[in-house]
Order: structure tokens, then C-alpha cells, then sequence
């Protein structure tokens, strides 16, 4: 057995005394500490010595009187005797039940000690003076003054004392001063030798004397390890006491026997409340069960092992403890069952804090990517044994940048939070909705049978976000690119599955945003594709690899131009001419769409003035506006210099902004596009329909033109509800004094519906293609010869660039 193992039995058992009130009479440390438990032990000392005198006497005086001695004693030294034991007795009576009222009196212990020696003495005397045999009980009397006095230099005094009397008990015999009673066996002639009763004098006092010193020596040694005992036994109690751990201990059926105060300060219980309670009733019930079989192992003689759980405090807090248990036996069976624990409740939640932390986004609490890899991994392999698929939703908000750098990321994290909100109302809860950061949400959907259900799901998403939120005095529009992956038709790996579902994303965002894509083969190519173009277009910049097209917008009543849309392309020296679908998202995403945006605007301005400088007619120029643009404070100032440099005055400068641009932040948009119009310039809301306007933000903002988008012009023929949007905008623009211009015209019957409707401008290949600046300039000197509005087929549109089909 180890020493420390050795040790914490000890004070178990040191402690199961201490409660089983076994102190007072049988531990040492407290008998040798207490002038009181000494005495009481002397005085049943001499009970027990006089209870043995007396039936030694009494068996000594039966022989005695039947022998031929006869009873030798005369009356005087009977009477004598029993005075004698009849005053030991008193004193004796008097030092056991009574210390404590002659405790006071000055050595009265000394003085009960020198009260034995006189009666001692007096039976030497009465059994024969220097041949009796009883003076061996001085060497007791000797032992009991050792335990009794604390001094060793008064237990010497003792002895001292006990030889002196003696000594003059032998002397008084020898002067005859005192008559030696006749004793049988005994020969008178050793009552009147000097030589005898001195070596009989010698002999005790010398064995007295050293009595005294060995048993002054040995009880001087014993008292000190009995006080180093009760100090360590001190210290345990007050560790105990004092200790931040809870301890406490119970009986074999869980009454509680002892807490310290920490335990009491911890659980809030008081001693009172503990003799009505068990410790079962205080362990939570999550725990109960197994903490019961470890503290019923512990009884049967089990090591007791590392345990932890939970004790109910009693205004119903969970307190969560770890520590041991120990049984300590009586007799070989179980006594009690003592157990130190500490209050782990702070650690534990600051374990489960670092976890929730490790394994959740810290803005809205959702599953991180360390979470999403490992429920994704049971998600596949649940999957694989049922023969079922699991789905991966990979949601990327659309211009979300936006809102962060135009009204602040606190903003910008309410946004976040109340997305994930409505994303986790779409969702079931065995599905699994994470954040990988920034504006990247990830939807994992089991038990899937068919694809329906992740279409159902996507459509149920978009729907949800495309509803406006108010965040504190802010009314937000937002959509979302969805792309989705498959499990197992689209690979086995969950890193892999995820970065498939984000590739089938940019496709989503490529093909217009606020869609969803499922994830194909091709779209490899597209995603290499879309790398090798990020990568190029600073370059392309350097380079001037980019150039401007046109293509026109007339006026129905007129059958005149109104402007020119100024459509940007790239001449990719390895992949052809881009058209901007290919790379403005890009541009977006690397902020490249900064100096390109700039680039356009400056080359639309400065080629618009040289139309002017050849004498065709004033016209405006169209640019599309980023929305990173449009939150750049310095536009409006870059404007106005591009203008001044190009000499072109601002009236001749239309803004295309898209709808979901200027509706992802009305408040911000109102005021930069009161901006735009105090200084002149046309701004037209591009892709009008697709948003979320309303009619009060219509007033609110500075716009001169609506342009519907083609996808409701496209099948406006036969499609009753494309019309009847197509017609409600019209109507709506018209009776808001604002143009509406339609896009994407490419047949005689859109033109027709259009006409009929009494649409004010349309755009499309059915006029034009988006031509280069040179044939562009050729369109726009032909139509000078036009005196008569334009009509379909009639129009002069170059033979050498024949209208192409709609895209």
C-alpha cells in the first residue's frame, strides 16, 4: 500500500472517529491533551487496584484463619486498614466524579499522588515494614504519577518521595518508635538489623528512582507523539473544515453523518436540511443510475475511481462536481462512505463555452465548418447503409459587401443573424444549416428520396430571403445564389461535395443571381475558366484589352435614338470577346470592378463627346453602375471630373442602376441619386422588375426612367402573365411621370404589345445588336436620314450585321 493511499486512510479514519464520538474515551491524543481524562484513568486505575488488594486480602486472611497461624491481625490494625482503604476509596470517589470542582486547587494532583504513597506506606507497615512484600506498589504509584504529571522533574519528586517515606518508615521500625506488627514467616531478629533495613531501604528507593525516570522519560516521549498526533489530527479537521472542496460523508443507506461548510456554502443546504435528506435525493437524475452502482461498488470493497456528476442545489441549481469516494470499515463491515469532490460548474461551462465556440460561428451560432465536415461525414455514412442521398445547399447572399461598406458591419451582422433565423425556418431540424463566414451559408439535407425535395427546398429559401427585413430603422432587400451537390451521384469526399455546391453557386451567380444551379461536370470547365479570368482581368486592364459596344435605345413615338447603352466587352487574347457576363461578377469579387467601372465610364463619356465633335445629334450615352460603385463616396466627384475632361455636359449622361442594387439599401440609394440629379444626369432603374420596389419608393427616389427586364418582355405574345407585369409597369411608370423603356425586344409582336401598351422607348436585337464604336457611329449617321418613326423591318439595320437570335 502506497504512503499517500496509507495516509488518507488514516484520516479517514481519524475523521470516522471523530463522528462516531469515539474521541473523549478512547483516542489517545484527546486523553494525554486533558488534565481531566488522565485523572479519570488514574482514578480506574486504582478502582482496579484496590479490587485486587482487597481480594487478595481477603483470600490472604481466609488462609490465614484456617491455618495454623490464625488470623494474626489485632482489631487496632484492622480498624486501621479499613480507615485506610475507606479514605482512598473517598478520594478516589472524589478525583473521578468531582475533578471539576477541586480542579482549582493548587497541585491537587501532586497531592492525590502523595495521598497513594501514604496509603501505601501504611500497608507496608501493617504487612511487615522492611520484610513486607507490598512495597513494590510505590513502583505503581510511581507509574501512575508519570501519566499523571506532565513534568518529568515532579514524577522524580514523586519517587523521591515515595523512597523518603520509606526510608522513615524503616527508621521509625529500627528506633522502635513505631512497633512492627508480627507477621508470619517474618523473623523478629530483621526488625533490629541495621544492615537489613538499609539494603531493603537502598533497594527500593533505587528501584523507585528509576521508575521514575524511565516511566518520566517514556511518557515525556509518549505525550509528544500523542500532541504531534493531535495537532495532525488538529490540522486534518480544520482542513476539512476549511477546505474549498466539498466533503461529506453518509451511512451505508445515504443519511448524511457530516458536510463541511464549503459543501453547505455550495449546495445550500443546512445541517437541519440533511437529516431529512439522502444522497440520492441530491444527485440529479441524469447521473443518479451510476453514481449509485459506483457508491454501492465502493461498499462491497471496490478501489474507488474518478467520478463526476451533478448534485441539485436547493434552489434547483445543477452544481457539477468531480472527486472520489472511499468507505472506510468498523469490524470489517462497511461503516460509512466519504467523499471529496470539487465544483467543477464554472469549468465545465467554460469547457462547453470553448467547444460551443470551437464548433459554432460566433455571430449566429450556427454549426462552423469543423461541425458541418463531421455531421456531414454521419450524414453520408447514415446515407450509404439506408441507400439514401444527402444534399448540399451552398447560399452565397448577392452584393451583400454593399450593405457592410455603406451602412457598417454591425448592420451588416444583423443582417447575417436575421438570415440565419429565416434559413433555419426553412429547414427540418435533422437537417443541418452552418456558416463557413462572411455571407456563406451551407444547408446539409438527409434522408432524401428524389430531387424534388431540394428543389422544393431551394425555391423555399429564395422565397424567404427575398422578403424585405428591417434592421433597426433600415428596410433591407436581399437574394441569394444557391448551388447544390449530391450525395453520392456527385462524389464520395465532403471537402469535395462542398466545393462542387460552391462551383454550381458562382454558376447560379453567373447566370443572373437569385437562382439556384445544380452542380454538373461542365461547370469545371466554367469554374477553370472563371479562374483563369480573375486572374487576367488586371492585366486586361493594363493591356487596354477591354472595349465598349452600343447598342441603341428609340423612342416609339419617334422612331428616334435616345441614347446609347454603353456595353462593355473583353478581347481575351486566348479565349475571344467576353461578353460581361463572363467577367463583371468577377470583377466584383476581386474589387477590380472599381478601376473598370471608372475605365468605362471615362471611355463612354469621351466617345459620346466625339459623336458630338462629327456633328450627329445630342444624345445621351448609358453606363451601368456597380453597386460597388454606387457606394464609393467619391463617385459623384469622379463623375464630374470624367465629364469635365471629356467636355460632355451631364444632361447627356445616363446611370443604369439595377433594382436589387438600389433596393438592398433604399435610404443610401435616395441620397446618392438626389445627388445624380441635382447635377443633371438621366438615371434609369435597370432590370425593373425583378426586385422588390414599392410604389413609396418609386417617389422616394431621383429616377427619370424604368427599364422593364427582358425576362418579362421575352414571352409577353403568349405568356398572360409576363403581360399583364409588363403592362402593370408601363401603366405604373406612366402614371409617375417616369420613361419606360423595354429591354431584350426581338420579335414584331413583343414590339407591337409594347407599342400598344404605350411604352415609351425599347431596346433590342430587333433594331440592333450591341455594335462596336465604329459601327456604331455608321448606325447613328444613317439615322439621320430617318424623318418617320421606326418601324419593324424598316428599320436600318446594316445588311452586313444581321439581327442574331435572342440569347
Amino acid at each position: 500500500m502506497s504512503a499517500t493511499r496509507f495516509e488518507a486512510i488514516q484520516w479517514f479514519e481519524t475523521l470516522t472517529r471523530r463522528l462516531q464520538g469515539e474521541g473523549a474515551e478512547t483516542s489517545g491524543a484527546q486523553a494525554f491533551s486533558h488534565v481531566a481524562h488522565r485523572n479519570r484513568l488514574v482514578a480506574q486505575t486504582r478502582w482496579i487496584l484496590l479490587a485486587l488488594l482487597g481480594l487478595y486480602g481477603i483470600y490472604a486472611a481466609g488462609i490465614f484463619t484456617v491455618s495454623k497461624f490464625g488470623f494474626f491481625l489485632t482489631q487496632a490494625q484492622v480498624i486501621v486498614l479499613v480507615l485506610s482503604v475507606i479514605g482512598v476509596t473517598a478520594y478516589n470517589f472524589l478525583f473521578q466524579f468531582a475533578y471539576s470542582r477541586i480542579a482549582h486547587i493548587p497541585c491537587i494532583n501532586h497531592l492525590q499522588i502523595v495521598l497513594d504513597l501514604l496509603f501505601v506506606t501504611i500497608l507496608i507497615h501493617f504487612s511487615g515494614g522492611a520484610a513486607s512484600w507490598f512495597w513494590p506498589v510505590y513502583l505503581i504509584v510511581t507509574i501512575e504519577a508519570a501519566f499523571l504529571l506532565p513534568r518529568s522533574k515532579d514524577v522524580w519528586l514523586v519517587g523521591a518521595i515515595g523512597g523518603t517515606l520509606y526510608g522513615l518508615l524503616l527508621a521509625s521500625h529500627y528506633s522502635n518508635a513505631l512497633p512492627v506488627p508480627a507477621m508470619p514467616f517474618v523473623a523478629e531478629s530483621l526488625h533490629h538489623d541495621p544492615l537489613y533495613f538499609l539494603l531493603m531501604w537502598v533497594w527500593v528507593a533505587i528501584l523507585n528512582s528509576t521508575v521514575a525516570i524511565i516511566t518520566a522519560y517514556l511518557m515525556t516521549v509518549i505525550r509528544r507523539e500523542h500532541q504531534a498526533l493531535r495537532d495532525s489530527e488538529e490540522r486534518l479537521c480544520n482542513f476539512v473544515d476549511t477546505a474549498n472542496d466539498l466533503i461529506f460523508c453518509v451511512a451505508e443507506d445515504g443519511r448524511f453523518l457530516y458536510v463541511n461548510p464549503e459543501w453547505q456554502e455550495t449546495l445550500g443546504y443546512s445541517l437541519e436540511d440533511l437529516n431529512e435528506l439522502r444522497l440520492q435525493d441530491l444527485i440529479h437524475l441524469d447521473n443518479r443510475s451510476r453514481c449509485l452502482i459506483e457508491f454501492r461498488r465502493v461498499l462491497g470493497g471496490g478501489k474507488g475511481s474518478a467520478l463526476e456528476g451533478d448534485f441539485v442545489a436547493q434552489n434547483g441549481r445543477r452544481v457539477t462536481v468531480e472527486g472520489n469516494i472511499s468507505c472506510t470499515h468498523k469490524e470489517g463491515q462497511p461503516a460509512m462512505v466519504w467523499g471529496i469532490c470539487r465544483d467543477i460548474t464554472q469549468r465545465k461551462a467554460a469547457e462547453d463555452q470553448l467547444y460551443h465556440l470551437a464548433h459554432h460561428d460566433a455571430l449566429t451560432g450556427l454549426p462552423n465548418r469543423t461541425l458541418l465536415i463531421d455531421r456531414l461525414n454521419q450524414a453520408k455514412a447514415l446515407a450509404h447503409r439506408n441507400g439514401q442521398m444527402v444534399g448540399i445547399l451552398f447560399l452565397d447572399l448577392d452584393r451583400f459587401k454593399l450593405i457592410n461598406d455603406t451602412l457598417g458591419h454591425n448592420v451588416g451582422d444583423q443582417l447575417l443573424q436575421a438570415v440565419s433565423r429565416r434559413l433555419k425556418g426553412c429547414i427540418r431540424e435533422i437537417d443541418t444549416l452552418a456558416r463557413l463566414g462572411g455571407d456563406e451559408f451551407i444547408v446539409t439535407l438527409v434522408n432524401l428520396q428524389d430531387m424534388l425535395d431540394l428543389k422544393n427546398l431551394a425555391n423555399k429559401v429564395l422565397k424567404s430571403l427575398g422578403k424585405p427585413f428591417q434592421i433597426g430603422e433600415h428596410e433591407l432587400f436581399v437574394t441569394t445564389s444557391v448551388g447544390i451537390s449530391l450525395y453520392p451521384t456527385d462524389g464520395q469526399q465532403v471537402e469535395g461535395l462542398i466545393k462542387k455546391a460552391d462551383i454550381a453557386m458562382y454558376h447560379a451567380k453567373a447566370v443572373g443571381r437569385n437562382n439556384y444551379q445544380f452542380y454538373h461536370q461542365r461547370m469545371d470547365e466554367d469554374a477553370e475558366r472563371r479562374l483563369v479570368l480573375a486572374n487576367g482581368i488586371r492585366k486586361a486592364l493594363e493591356r487596354e484589352e477591354f472595349s465598349l459596344h452600343y447598342q441603341p435605345k428609340i423612342d416609339i413615338a419617334s422612331g428616334t435614338v435616345t441614347a446609347m447603352e454603353a456595353l462593355v466587352r473583353w478581347q481575351h487574347p486566348e479565349l475571344g470577346l467576353l461578353p460581361p457576363a463572363e467577367f463583371i461578377p468577377l470583377a466584383e469579387e476581386t474589387g477590380l470592378i472599381l478601376p473598370l467601372g471608372e475605365w468605362v465610364l471615362r471611355r463612354a463619356c469621351t466617345e459620346n463627346a466625339g459623336w458630338r465633335a462629327q456633328g450627329l445629334p445630342p444624345m445621351r450615352v448609358a453606363v451601368n453602375i456597380s453597386g460597388y460603385q454606387l457606394q464609393q463616396p467619391n463617385l459623384l466627384d469622379s463623375i464630374v471630373e470624367i465629364l469635365k475632361e471629356a467636355g460632355m455636359p451631364a444632361e447627356a449622361l445616363e446611370l443604369e442602376i439595377t433594382e436589387t442594387v438600389v433596393m438592398q439599401n433604399p435610404e443610401f440609394a435616395v441620397g446618392v441619386l438626389n445627388a445624380f440629379r441635382d447635377l443633371g444626369i438621366h438615371i434609369s432603374i435597370d432590370d425593373f422588375g425583378t426586385g422588390y420596389s414599392s410604389l413609396s419608393h418609386l417617389k422616394k427616389f431621383s429616377i427619370n426612367t424604368l427599364k422593364i427586364d427582358k425576362s418579362f418582355v421575352r414571352d409577353v405574345e403568349n405568356n398572360s402573365t409576363d403581360a399583364a407585369i409588363a403592362s402593370a409597369i408601363i401603366a405604373m411608370g406612366s402614371s409617375l411621370n417616369l420613361q419606360v423603356i423595354a429591354e431584350g425586344v426581338e420579335t414584331e409582336g413583343q414590339y407591337a404589345f409594347l407599342r400598344d401598351k404605350l411604352c415609351h422607348e425599347v431596346q433590342g436585337y430587333l433594331f440592333s445588336k450591341p455594335l462596336p464604336l465604329e459601327a456604331a457611329t455608321a448606325f447613328l449617321q444613317k439615322q439621320q436620314t430617318l424623318v418617320k418613326p421606326i418601324v419593324p423591318n424598316r428599320m436600318g439595320v446594316n445588311d452586313e450585321h444581321p439581327m442574331p437570335q435572342a440569347s
